[in-house]
């Protein structure tokens, strides 16, 4: 039973990858068009987010998640859960979320860096991926000092 919900995964992983919007490197995953809303899933090519370091430093606003469950893909939004949730990612190798603005959890940046599958940054957009292992794509957009 077990492989099955592993294939189903990974069938879910490839039909998210053939579907909806191209995130394209030169432009950030949040558009004026888009809203906190919107449930579309997104297609992303991990190629175009490189893995440097470097470039995580900085807070970082969650815009959606893609859930792989048994059978289908959820896609989940701060409109839909009902929650904002923020990632502080600090230089010296502390990372910290917040949810709703209250300190959810902290942890290193290489235990945060050792969940996901896959991770990249491009431009003002982070994505962390492990839906290819029964987990979940999370998107989430540079926060712009106000």
């Amino acid at each position: 039973m077990r492989g099955s919900a592993g294939l189903y995964a990974l069938v879910g992983a490839a039909l998210l990858l053939a579907g909806c919007a191209l995130i394209e490197p030169e432009a950030s995953l949040e558009r004026p068009s888009e809203s906190e809303c919107d449930e579309t899933p997104p297609r992303i090519d991990m190629d175009r987010f490189p893995r440097d370091t470097s470039l995580l430093w900085g807070e970082w606003r969650w815009v959606k998640s893609v859930i792989s469950t048994s059978f289908s893909l959820l896609v989940q939004t701060p409109c839909s859960a009902g929650y904002t949730e923020t990632l502080i990612i600090r230089p010296e190798g502390v990372v910290e979320v917040y949810r709703n603005d209250t300190l959810a959890y902290r942890e290193t940046l290489q235990e945060f860096l050792d969940t996901p599958l896959e991770w990249g940054v491009n431009q003002d957009s982070l994505v962390t991926n492990s839906l290819p292992v029964d987990g979940s794509l999370e998107i989430f957009v540079r926060k712009r000092a106000d």
